[in-house]
């Protein structure tokens, strides 16, 4: 868009320049800001012991199931780059494929087995790559949540940062908000291993 020279005629030339470089660099001046993200916001019911299914997968992985380090972690460009590359990565690599299908039992958590998987398997594969990259495990919780539309259950990877947190899901390439998203949220893991259930509407 051009405007009229006279319209600039009382305008300092540093702020021309400035204009003219977000002009030209919108999306790298745009990515150095936080997502506007909240942290989860849900009112607990109580505290308990983990799902059965996860507990089981615990005996078998107990280093998956360590959750050490800071459970906050700085927000960044290039931790959501990663958060974003390490989504799409798995969503692509893995194909959905319900427990009873795979693995002939009705519920099973644990890492993809042949490239095939559930959404929990997605999830602690996620976060299996996540901290090989060298992040936190106590940053990342297991979660599950209820679809608000098509009424399933669903389970998902969280991680908890500055500017919020950010939800990694198979059914999503984008890296979301926890409120961005068509869920209500039933449980969660802390960084202790116990699990908060919330409040349900």
């Amino acid at each position: 868009m051009h405007r009229h020279m006279s319209r600039f005629s009382l305008v300092g030339f540093g702020t021309i320049a400035l204009l003219a470089a977000l002009t030209i660099f919108p999306l790298e001046a745009r990515s150095q800001d936080a997502p506007q993200c909240m942290p989860l916001s849900a009112t607990v019911a109580y505290v308990d012991d983990a799902p059965k299914p996860y507990r089981e997968f615990c005996l078998k992985n107990p280093e998956a199931c360590e959750l050490t380090g800071p459970s906050i972690i700085d927000w960044s460009p290039e931790l959501h780059e990663l958060l974003r590359k390490t989504n799409a990565r798995v969503n692509g690599s893995v194909q959905f494929v319900p427990d009873k299908e795979n693995s002939g039992l009705e519920e099973v958590w644990d890492f993809p087995h042949q490239a095939r998987g559930d959404c929990e398997d997605f999830m602690l594969e996620k976060r299996r790559q996540l901290v090989v990259a060298g992040l936190p495990s106590a940053s990342m919780t297991c979660a599950i949540a209820f679809h608000r539309v098509k009424l399933f259950p669903h389970a998902i990877l969280m991680v908890e940062t500055t500017a919020g947190t950010f939800v990694l899901d198979n059914l999503y390439e984008d890296v979301l908000c926890w409120d961005a998203l068509p869920y209500f949220y039933t449980r969660r893991e802390r960084p202790d291993g116990r699990w908060t259930r919330f409040q349900q509407p």
